[in-house]
């Protein structure tokens, strides 16, 4: 025989007066035909304020009560089956079926939903919709190879804490990397619709193909983004070589649709790839990379000639027009296209760098087709690029 201590036995008798005192009180309140709705967190199993409640379809009232959270009275209920549905901002509703009078109370879990909205004063409408993803892989520099990353998938705070100093710290202050020649417009930041998406059961993969990879199901659960950026954690170990480097890449899939991944410490990596997935910027490094003469307002020339009349057509220096190669002597790499922004360069890859004044021309030229839609202002696209710490990849 178990016995109980005192402190044991006052808890019990506590804990049945207030069982037997709310259900007195729901029985004087609401007759004996009574059923209570008690809606719960999936996850955290914790009772939910403010849901709304519908009952066999017409509106029953939310669970904000002052005496019990996450708990409402349905009154008068006629014997048989009947049905309950619950919403709740931020959630997946939930519809499910209860028989009266053998069941009185109904547990309602709902989860939360995968898509996290996070700009404050909610979405704009035609903005250019920008989703963050959570990769469950990194690199490890120790042995060479792709290693599973949970730092994300355990944690959802840490992920969306990393997203936010991302948006921060690239996106928000982009006016801080481009060229005053050409300022970008007051308001730009009004521009961008951020989101994360979170489903720990189904995580993106940075390292399956150069972009990454994200759930299929993805591309049918938010059809309106413009850009997914897979962000994964930092490399494990030092970089010990040239090889072994954080690396970026993305994937153009076709107008207004482009996936690019990056890691969360690296904002610069961050900048070069939203130049390409974002604004339709072309490398301005040598290596193997896509180049393209990017109309309109490009940043990288198919001619010397075509470069310098630009140049004149925007009063800019068409000396400075040079062909794309490597810095060392004689050059080991020469491409033919050529560029005017000077170095550093964002899209040469440099620590530092910022948008020059043509690269710049061309994101205000993105920005400004914001509000008629994004869909039609990238192009027709071209193969992955990547990036690196090294400048090639």
């Amino acid at each position: 025989m178990i016995g109980l201590s005192r402190t044991g036995k006052t808890r019990w008798i506590i804990a049945f007066i207030l069982i037997f005192t709310f259900t007195f009180t729901v029985s004087v309140a609401f007759g004996q035909n009574a059923v209570s709705v008690v809606v719960k967190d999936t996850s955290s199993k914790e009772n939910l304020g403010g849901a709304q409640v519908y009952f066999d379809g017409g509106y029953l009232g939310d669970t904000s009560s002052p005496n019990e959270t996450g708990i409402i009275i349905i009154p008068d209920v006629n014997p048989g089956t009947h049905t309950v549905r619950v919403t709740r901002p931020g959630y997946n509703e939930n519809t499910t079926k209860f028989d009266y009078p053998a069941e009185t109370t109904v547990n309602v879990p709902i989860s939360k939903e995968a898509l996290v909205y996070l700009n404050p004063n909610g979405p704009s409408p035609n903005a250019i919709n920008i989703v963050f993803y959570p990769s469950s892989t990194s690199y490890s520099c120790i042995n060479n190879e792709k290693v599973s990353a949970p730092d994300y998938i355990d944690n959802e705070t840490l992920f969306r804490d990393n997203v936010l100093n991302v948006i921060n710290n690239t996106y928000l202050n982009l006016d801080q990397f481009t060229s005053p020649v050409d300022p970008l417009p007051e308001s730009y930041q009004s521009y961008f619709n951020f989101y994360y998406y979170y489903d720990p059961s189904s995580p993106a993969d940075a390292f399956s193909g150069c972009s990454g990879s994200v759930p299929e199901g993805y591309w049918y659960n938010v059809t309106f983004s413009d850009v997914v950026v897979i962000l994964y954690p930092t490399y494990y170990g030092r970089f010990a070589n040239m090889t072994c480097k954080p690396t970026g890449c993305t994937q153009i899939f076709g107008p207004g649709r482009s996936q690019m991944k990056a890691p969360a410490n690296q904002e610069w990596i961050v900048r070069l790839e939203t130049g390409h997935a974002l604004f339709g910027l072309d490398d301005t490094f040598c290596g193997d990379t896509y180049y393209w003469q990017n109309e309109p307002y490009p940043n990288v020339w198919a001619s010397l000639e075509s470069c310098q009349v630009d140049a004149q057509a925007h009063k800019r220096d068409p000396a400075q027009c040079r062909q794309i190669e490597s810095e060392d002597s004689p050059p080991s790499c020469i491409r033919n296209f050529w560029q005017w922004d000077p170095l550093p360069d964002v899209m040469a890859g440099s620590y530092g760098g910022t948008f020059g004044d043509a690269a710049t021309q061309r994101i205000n030229y993105v920005l400004s087709q914001a509000r008629v839609g994004l869909q039609a202002q990238l192009g027709t696209g071209g193969p992955s690029r990547s990036s690196s710490e090294s400048g090639t990849g």
